[in-house]
């Protein structure tokens, strides 16, 4: 492959700027630019103090030359380490394209990677996963990923499902010959299989809960203190806090990052009926707000007796996900149904509604879900459904039928890794990452 060269650092001032270069001419371009003590036979993975020269630009600068295959790409790399400035990086780039590199597209450096069996595709979307993360559940989940956790059990899926089709490829030559010896491991393999996909799809829907972050809303009466709990939850004073009803009249939107996941609190104007036309649109995006939330918290108030208004508010959430929260519990003349009872003031009982939301929406560590993309759960779901097809009719099919399934599930989990994946979902998810990586 011709060799590719790309800044791997971000394009701004700082310390330390690396430079980045790929291909079977990588060293050669290399030492037509830099100049150091030994670098003319360098060793692998060695560090070299030496000048780099580009144009009119000098600068003393490491340069490191790893040695094909035992490189990120695969093939020669060389990664020259200067001095952060944005011209000076941008001059080493365009020095080594003039001898010979072109500029790398984005993502370039992970696909020759892939390409050239240093890891598998679910690995390289881990990559841009951890890039990407935002939060530490994102962190860690793309993390597990990238180490091979989900190719491994992929791979063990793979291997049965291609166990079963020969056993059953084989009966179908010698079917009284083998069959009884046939059927009972492919039941089993089967069996595994199923067991494995379904432990990949557990807490796979809060995946979104992780990249996009949990979208929680306040609502309640006005002064039922939902600006209150908003500030004691983020510990701050975002949220106005009067006692005039009515304070809040639009949403007011924060996020916060709690237990390594990401929120997004939305306070809302207290529910009422009202002459006010500014306060009448702050109850119409309240309810808006209320049917895109995962999570709304129903914020009562203690010191005041249940309503008529109160109550259709409640009968309105009926099969929505809700916590509701008794607050002002140090003044309660009038206590009901709520799922736990705070005093925002002064903050008692929040860490325990942190905890109940946490429990809610963060994954188990025994699921792997959480890191899948929505390309992997359905090819999972596909091979999972092709699976349980032959499982069901296992007594009633006859082999050729089984194999249909057997196969269907293999080319399923196949596309994951990227053993029969097409050219143009490839490149789309190369195209997704930074230039230089």
């Amino acid at each position: 492959m011709d060799t590719i060269v790309a800044l791997a650092t971000a394009p701004v001032s700082s310390a330390v700027g690396i430079v980045r270069m790929s291909g079977d001419a990588a060293l050669m371009i290399a030492s037509k630019i830099f100049c150091a003590k030994g670098f003319d036979r360098p060793v692998p993975r060695m560090m070299y103090l030496g000048t780099v020269t580009a144009g009119n630009i000098k600068d003393k600068a490491f340069c490191i030359y790893y040695k094909a295959p035992q490189s990120y790409t695969g093939e020669d790399v060389v990664e020259f380490q200067t001095h952060g400035g944005v011209a000076l990086t941008a001059g080493v780039v365009r020095a080594l394209v003039a001898e010979g590199a072109r500029p790398a597209e984005p993502g370039e450096f992970t696909k020759r990677a892939y390409l050239n069996g240093k890891l598998d595709l679910v690995e390289a979307e881990g990559i841009a996963d951890l890039i990407n993360a935002k939060s530490e559940a994102e962190i860690r989940g793309a993390y597990r990923m990238m180490s091979g956790e989900l190719s491994r059990t992929i791979a063990r899926a793979t291997e049965l499902l291609l166990q079963a089709d020969a056993a059953l490829e084989v009966a179908l030559d010698y079917p009284e010959e083998l069959l009884e010896d046939t059927k009972q491991p492919v039941l089993n393999e089967l069996t595994t299989v199923r067991d494995l996909l379904s432990g990949l799809l557990v807490d796979a829907d809060k995946r979104r809960y992780i990249t996009d972050g949990v979208h929680i809303v306040l609502t309640g009466l006005t002064n039922a203190g939902k600006s209150s709990l908003l500030n004691a939850v983020l510990q701050a004073e975002r949220a106005i806090v009067t006692d005039i009803a009515g304070t809040t009249r639009d949403t007011l939107t924060e996020t916060a990052e709690i237990g390594g996941m990401r929120f997004r609190f939305v306070d809302t104007a207290g529910i009422r009926e009202s002459s006010d036309v500014v306060e009448r649109i702050g109850v119409d995006r309240a309810r808006q707000a209320i049917e895109g939330a995962d999570l709304v918290l129903f914020v009562k108030d203690a010191s005041l007796p249940p309503s008529e208004e109160e109550r259709a508010l409640e009968r309105s959430l009926v099969g929505k996900p809700v916590l509701t929260v008794l607050n002002k519990g140090d003044v309660a003349k009038y206590p009901r149904s709520a799922d736990l009872t705070i005093e925002a003031k002064t903050g008692k009982n929040v860490d325990r509604l942190i905890e109940m939301i946490l429990e809610r929406f963060k994954p188990g560590d025994e699921g792997q879900g959480a890191m899948l993309r929505e390309r992997h759960v359905f090819a999972v779901r596909t091979a999972l459904a092709a699976v349980q097809s032959a499982l069901d009719g296992y007594d009633a099919l006859t082999n050729d039928c089984l194999i249909v399934d057997v196969k269907a599930a293999y080319r399923a989990l196949a596309s994951l890794t990227g053993e029969d994946v097409e050219e143009a979902v490839v490149d789309r998810i190369f195209s997704t990452f930074c230039v230089g990586k």
